[in-house]
């Protein structure tokens, strides 16, 4: 399989790509050509990728002395994304939400891969696309450098890989009783921007908020040595707390009152815990308060303390009077 796969397809897929209606076919060099073998290839030596894009598969130099973290992600049209959204939107946001799971771990991302699923071949769409995935590939400095193409519902599967001092990276099983939560920016405004999306009433901080997450690594990065724990928020927070709870054998308390939000009100619960946050959750121990302050400050995020960590297997959540509360089950996938 090469390092960007494109199949043969027969009369019943994809065997002629009209550039220009009855002009001239597309085939698949041509399409890899066209959209996506130059995305981000400034960056290749810098991310030391040694052979990318065009060969049976890419190939790869590791910085000394760190590790390699792969995650990959797939969004949906129509279940994870909306499909009348424009499709620059839809790529950068589909890189982004897969580059979250980097910045959980403290992870620098370097390059990235795509399987792309479409209804059928649409060169104005296929250029919007592109758009999107030159977009976040300049603002991180990550190339492209392999992927494959095929016919289908709308499908995108995007692979990333990123590096971390070895030993270092952050995962969901170092929370310790007694540990403070923390969390990044604000909670509830991806989920209140795809309702704005739907209605039809998108505002101008909505476009960050859904359509294009900006990711934490500047945050992340900084907690190598200060997280216990740490996940992305894309479930629902209490469901991704959940998950460093089970993982480190710990319960939770949570202070309902504390999540924050850029709303001039509190959110219920059930609000919070929607999901597509793309915030980074994270334990730590109480001596580490003011680096965490520090770091706030320097990176201008508010990064703000809402829990600790206690002896149990559940998150419980109190209103400010005191009252136990009862979250939603989050975003379920099945």
């Amino acid at each position: 399989m090469e390092a960007w796969e494109l199949p043969v397809y027969s009369n019943l897929y994809l065997s002629k790509f009209n550039l220009v209606k009855g002009v001239k076919t597309l085939n698949e060099h041509q399409l890899i050509q066209e959209y996506f073998s130059e995305i981000g290839s400034a960056f290749l030596v810098e991310q030391g990728i040694r052979v990318p894009i065009g060969d049976d598969a890419a190939v790869i130099s590791s910085p000394k002395g760190k590790e390699s973290v792969i995650s990959v992600d797939t969004s949906i049209g129509g279940v994870h994304f909306l499909e009348s959204m424009h499709a620059s939107d839809i790529a950068y946001r589909s890189v982004s939400v897969a580059l979250s799971d980097l910045a959980a771990c403290g992870a620098t991302p370097a390059w990235f891969t795509l399987a792309l699923s479409l209804k059928k071949y649409d060169p104005k769409w296929l250029s919007d696309f592109k758009k999107g995935l030159e977009d976040i590939s300049a603002e991180l400095k990550i190339p492209l450098i392999g992927g494959d193409t095929t016919k289908g519902n709308l499908s995108i599967t995007v692979q990333v890989g990123g590096y971390v001092e070895a030993g270092k990276a952050l995962t969901r099983e170092g929370a310790r009783i007694g540990d403070v939560i923390y969390v990044t920016g604000c909670i509830g405004a991806a989920s209140s921007a795809l309702d704005n999306l739907r209605g039809g009433n998108l505002t101008r901080l909505d476009k960050n908020r859904y359509l294009r997450p900006k990711i934490r690594f500047e945050v992340s990065s900084k907690l190598l040595d200060i997280a216990s724990s740490a996940i992305d928020i894309s479930d629902g927070l209490f469901q991704d707390l959940d998950h460093i709870c089970k993982a480190s054998k710990v319960g939770a308390v949570i202070c309902l009152e504390k999540i924050p939000t850029f709303l001039s009100n509190s959110l219920t619960i059930d609000e919070i815990n929607r999901g597509d946050d793309y915030e980074i959750l994270f334990t730590s121990d109480k001596s580490k308060r003011e680096k965490i302050k520090r770091i706030a400050k320097e990176e201008n995020i508010p990064i703000c303390e809402i829990g600790s960590i206690n002896e149990g297997d559940e998150v419980d959540i109190f209103s400010p009077d005191g009252v136990f509360l009862k979250a939603s089950s989050g975003y379920q996938h099945f």
